[in-house]
C-alpha cells in the first residue's frame, strides 16, 4: 500500500485547516451542530449549577422548602437527560448529512494514500473542533444567566426554594467547564456511525455520482420487520389496553405519554411506506394551488420520497409531541375542570397563599354539620378537609401502590358544599372505622360495598377500614375521604386543604396567609394540573420540538446544496425567480404538511381513548402550544431552505453555483 502523504494537508496542521476550510465554504452544513452543542452546553451546565445548589441539607425534612428542592431536582435532571438525549440525535443526524455529502472528498483523500484510520481522525477531529468552540463559548457566556433565569422560573412557581442562591464563582465555573468537555464528548459518539462510515469509502467511490445521501435507510425487508414488530410489541399492547380495557383514567393519561414515545418512532421507521401515500395527495393539492410551480414541486416531491421522509419524521416528532403530550394534559384538566364545576356547591373557598398552610382546628359551631376548621361563619357552613394520605394495597394495574391523596372530613358536612357524585351508599355513613372511595380506585382494587379493607395511614400506622360509599368524581378530588377523627390522629402535622364555606363568605375572618375566593372566581382561576406536572409536561414539549425543528432547519438547508444544477436548468428553462422560490417553498412546506398529518395519526391513536376514559367526545388540546409549533415548523423549513437556495440569483450564478 503506498505510504501516506507527509504534505502540510495531510498532518495535524491539515486537518485543521481541513475543518477550517470547510466551516468557510459551508457554513450551513456545521451550523446546526454548533447550535445543538451551544443550546446543550448551556442548558446542562445551568440544570448542573441548580441542582449543586439544592442537592445540599437545605431545609429539614417534611418542610415546604424541602419539598420544593425535591421537586426542582426530579424537575431538573429530567430537563438534563433531555438535552443529552436530543443533542445526541441531533449532532448524530446532522454529522451523518454533513459527512455524506463530503463523501466525493474523502475519496479524493483515499486516492491520495490517506488511510482508513486517518479519514477517522479527520472527521472526529471536524467535530470536536465543531463543538468545542460553542461549547465553550456559550458554557461560559450562558450558563450563569440561564441557571438564574431558570431559578427565577423555578421559585416563582413554588419548585425552588426561594432562600437558596447559586453556587459560587469557583464551583460554577468548574460546572460550566465540565459542561462543555461534557457536550463534545457527546458530540463525538453521536457521530461515531459517520466517523466508521468515512473510513469505508474507497477511491472507486469517485466514479459513482455523488447525489444527495441524507435520507434514511432505503425500503428493505430488515426497516419493515423492525417496524413491523416496534408497532406489533410496543403500540399494540398499549392501545388494547387504553381501548380494550376498562383502565382508570388517571392511568389512562400515564399511558399516553408512553403510546405516543412507541407510535411516533414506529411511524419513523416505517416512514418510506408511509410518506408515498401521502405524497400522492399532497401533489394533487400543489397542482391546484399553483399550475407550474406547484407541478415542478410535486414532481420534486414525487422523484426523492426519502427527502420527503427526512424532512417529515423530525416534523412528527416536534408536532406529535407537543399534540399528545399537552393535549393528554388539556383533555385531563378540562375532564378536572367539568368534575369540580359539577361537584362545588360551596358559595365560597378558603385557600392557601404560596409557601402557607391552612391551620386545622376543631369543628366550628353552626347550622349544619361540619369537619373540622380553623374558625366558624356565622350563619352558615365552613367545611375544612384535612389534607392526608394513605396507601392501599396491591391492584392488578399496581403491585407497588405509593401513597394517595385522601382528605379526612365529616362526610354529612362535605356533602352542603360538595357533591363527588355518590355512586353507592353514602357520605352520610362515614364514621370511624369506615371510609369512602372515588369509583376509579374501586374499580381497580374491585371492591365491593361493605369489604374491609387495610390501608396504610400518613404516619406509617395500618387500619382496617370498611366502605361505605363509592363516588364518582375523583379526578378532581382526592380518591379516598376518611373520617375527619382518624385523619387527625394519624397524620403529622396536619392542616387544612382548603375551606368550603356555605353562607355568607362575608362573615369569615381572613387570617394572614389566606385567600377567599367566590364559587365563580375559584372556578375562572382554577389550575386543574399541579405545578410540577405542568411543567415537566412543557419542559419536555420545549426541548424535544426545539431539537427537532433544529433537525428539520439542518436538513432543508442542506439538502438544497445539492440540488444546484437542477435549479439552474430550470431557471434556463424559462422559470422566473419568483416561480423558483415558491417551488422550494412548496416542496419543503409539503413535505412538512406529510409530517403533521402523521402526528395527526399519532394524536388520534393516543388521545382519543383517553378522552373517553373521561366522558368527553373529543380530546381536547393546548391551542397556543399547537399553533406555536405549527408556525414554528413553517419557519424552520421554508427560512432555511430559501436561504441556503438562493432561488433569486441570477442565471449565470445559478449554473456557476451549480457547476461548482
Amino acid at each position: 500500500m503506498a505510504p501516506e502523504p507527509t504534505t502540510r494537508q495531510s498532518g495535524p496542521i491539515g486537518g485543521l485547516r481541513l475543518c477550517v476550510a470547510e466551516v468557510r465554504a459551508y457554513p450551513g452544513r456545521v451550523i446546526g451542530v454548533a447550535v445543538a452543542c451551544a443550546l446543550t452546553a448551556t442548558g446542562v451546565g445551568a440544570c448542573l449549577v441548580l441542582l449543586a445548589a439544592v442537592s445540599g441539607p437545605v431545609a429539614p425534612e417534611g418542610s415546604a422548602a424541602r419539598a420544593a428542592a425535591t421537586d426542582a431536582q426530579s424537575l431538573l435532571g429530567l430537563l438534563m437527560t433531555l438535552l443529552l438525549m436530543s443533542a445526541v440525535l441531533v449532532t448524530g443526524s446532522t454529522v451523518a448529512l454533513w459527512t455524506n455529502q463530503r463523501l466525493g472528498q474523502f475519496a479524493v483523500l483515499r486516492a491520495l494514500g490517506v488511510t482508513a484510520g486517518r479519514l477517522r481522525a479527520l472527521v472526529v477531529a471536524d467535530v470536536a473542533l465543531v463543538a468545542f468552540v460553542p461549547s465553550a463559548v456559550a458554557a461560559l457566556a450562558g450558563t450563569v444567566p440561564a441557571a438564574g433565569l431558570g431559578r427565577r422560573v423555578l421559585v416563582e412557581r413554588e419548585l425552588f426554594p426561594a432562600a437558596i442562591g447559586l453556587p459560587s464563582a469557583g464551583q460554577t465555573w468548574a460546572i460550566a467547564a465540565g459542561a462543555c468537555l461534557g457536550t463534545c464528548a457527546v458530540a463525538v459518539l453521536a457521530a461515531l456511525a459517520s466517523v466508521l462510515a468515512a473510513g469505508r469509502v474507497q477511491p472507486i467511490d469517485l466514479l459513482k455520482d455523488q447525489s444527495l445521501a441524507l435520507a434514511p435507510p432505503r425500503r428493505n425487508a430488515g426497516r419493515l420487520v423492525a417496524g413491523i414488530a416496534m408497532a406489533v410489541l410496543l403500540c399494540g399492547p398499549l392501545v388494547v389496553l387504553m381501548a380494550v380495557m376498562d383502565m382508570p383514567p388517571v392511568l389512562q393519561g400515564a399511558l399516553v405519554i408512553g403510546l405516543a414515545m412507541s407510535v411516533i418512532p414506529t411511524l419513523a421507521v416505517l416512514a418510506p411506506w408511509f410518506v408515498p401515500l401521502l405524497t400522492g395527495p399532497v401533489c394533487v393539492v400543489l397542482r391546484l394551488l399553483d399550475r407550474k410551480a406547484g407541478r415542478i414541486a410535486a414532481a420534486g416531491l414525487r422523484a426523492a420520497p426519502a427527502r420527503t421522509a427526512a424532512i417529515a419524521v423530525p416534523v412528527l416528532l416536534a408536532v406529535g409531541t407537543v399534540v399528545c403530550l399537552l393535549g393528554s394534559g388539556a383533555t385531563m384538566g378540562a375532564a378536572v375542570q367539568r368534575q369540580t364545576e359539577q361537584a362545588l356547591r360551596a358559595d365560597a373557598v378558603v385557600t392557601a397563599e404560596p409557601g402557607s398552610r391552612l391551620p386545622a382546628g376543631p369543628a366550628p359551631a353552626g347550622p349544619a354539620p361540619a369537619g373540622p376548621a380553623p374558625a366558624g361563619l356565622p350563619g352558615g357552613a365552613a367545611v375544612a378537609p384535612i389534607a392526608t394520605e394513605v396507601t392501599a394495597p396491591p391492584s392488578f394495574y399496581d403491585s407497588k401502590p405509593r401513597p394517595t391523596r385522601a382528605w379526612g372530613v365529616d362526610g354529612a358536612a362535605l356533602r352542603s358544599v360538595l357533591d363527588l357524585g355518590e355512586q353507592q351508599g353514602g357520605l352520610d355513613a362515614l364514621a370511624p372505622g369506615t371510609f369512602a372511595a372515588g369509583g376509579t380506585e374501586t374499580a381497580s382494587h374491585d371492591w365491593k360495598l361493605g369489604q374491609d379493607v387495610t390501608f396504610r395511614l400518613a404516619d406509617g400506622q395500618e387500619a382496617q377500614l370498611r366502605l361505605v360509599a363509592v363516588y364518582q368524581r375523583d379526578l378532581a378530588f382526592p380518591s379516598y375521604v376518611l373520617p375527619a377523627d382518624l385523619a387527625l390522629a394519624h397524620t403529622p402535622a396536619p392542616y387544612a386543604d382548603r375551606v368550603l364555606l356555605r353562607g355568607d363568605p362575608a362573615g369569615w375572618e381572613l387570617r394572614p396567609g389566606e385567600r377567599l375566593a367566590g364559587r365563580a372566581d375559584y372556578l375562572a382561576h382554577l389550575k386543574p394540573r399541579s405545578v410540577q406536572d405542568d411543567m415537566a409536561s412543557r419542559l419536555i414539549v420545549s426541548v424535544v420540538a426545539g431539537y427537532a425543528l433544529l433537525a428539520v432547519a439542518n436538513t432543508c438547508a442542506i439538502a438544497q446544496r445539492d440540488r444546484r444544477s437542477q435549479r439552474a436548468h430550470l431557471r434556463a428553462l424559462g422559470l422566473g425567480r419568483g416561480q423558483l422560490l415558491r417551488c422550494v417553498v412548496y416542496e419543503v412546506l409539503a413535505s412538512a404538511l406529510v409530517g403533521t398529518v402523521l402526528a395527526v395519526v399519532t394524536a388520534g391513536i393516543c388521545l382519543v381513548p383517553l378522552a373517553r376514559a373521561v366522558g368527553q367526545g373529543l380530546p381536547d388540546v393546548d391551542v397556543p402550544w399547537t399553533v406555536g409549533v405549527l408556525l414554528a415548523v413553517v419557519v424552520a423549513t421554508a427560512v432555511p431552505a430559501a436561504l441556503a437556495a438562493r432561488p433569486l440569483r441570477g442565471i449565470r450564478r445559478q449554473f456557476a453555483t451549480g457547476a461548482a
